[in-house]
């Protein structure tokens, strides 16, 4: 009888590694994702590889064609713009929260958390690292969210963020990260102010820019 825990295990592995493909760009949109090849390569059957294509499913990062498998998803416009829509509402919701809700210190220690991640994003975009760029830019956003302490706003969170990595990727050169760096310092700075009105809107318009950047890169392909 199979130990379900380990698969699990072997599950999460198999999910984690495709998925950092996809990241980095080694899997493109309409790129196969085949069981055989991922089983051998990681030492597994093909059960877990076929659990974990049907979580990439549902995250939005794998579709699966009938008669043509598994490939990596290629996003739509209106994929874009819905995934933006949710987004910008969770996290409006989390920095309202984090605002609204947080005393003193809980607030402040939040600030210097979010401080040391953006000394660390400055760093990757002024060396073009779009890969270590990315996860500084989860973690910012993560770190407010975790703040709030709602678990349920997290998991939702973490379900739009996954497709927003295929957007980060459209963003290669170190002037377009920073760009992206300096609109996360000024989200930060009306956090630290207490502002909900100037943070929220911060948010919005950085996470639009976002959007539109990926749009205006997709529509010249």
């Amino acid at each position: 009888m199979e130990n379900h825990p380990r698969r699990q295990v072997f599950r999460e592995e198999v999910r984690n590694a495709i998925r950092q493909e996809i990241f980095s760009g080694e899997l493109k949109p309409g790129d196969r994702i085949i069981e055989t090849y991922w089983a051998k390569e990681l030492g597994v059957s093909q059960g877990p590889v076929r659990e974990a294509i049907r979580d990439l499913e549902a995250m939005g990062l794998v579709e699966t064609v009938p008669f043509k498998g598994s490939r990596v998803r290629s996003l739509t416009e209106k994929d874009i713009e819905d995934n933006y829509s949710v987004r910008i509402c969770l996290e409006s919701k989390s920095i309202r929260d984090a605002i609204c809700t947080l005393p003193d210190d809980k607030l402040k220690n939040l600030v210097c958390i979010l401080q040391d991640v953006l000394q660390e994003m400055d760093e990757h975009a002024r060396n073009a690292d779009l890969r270590h760029f990315t996860d500084c830019d989860a973690e910012f956003h993560r770190e407010i969210i975790e703040a709030t302490g709602n678990q349920v706003l997290l998991k939702l969170w973490e379900q739009c963020n996954m497709r927003n990595w295929f957007t980060v990727s459209a963003l290669t050169d170190s002037v377009s990260l920073l760009q992206l760096q300096s609109g996360h310092q000024k989200i930060l700075e009306a956090i630290s102010e207490r502002n909900v009105q100037e943070a929220t809107a911060m948010l919005e318009n950085h996470l639009n820019n976002l959007m539109q950047g990926y749009i205006h890169a997709q529509q010249k392909k």
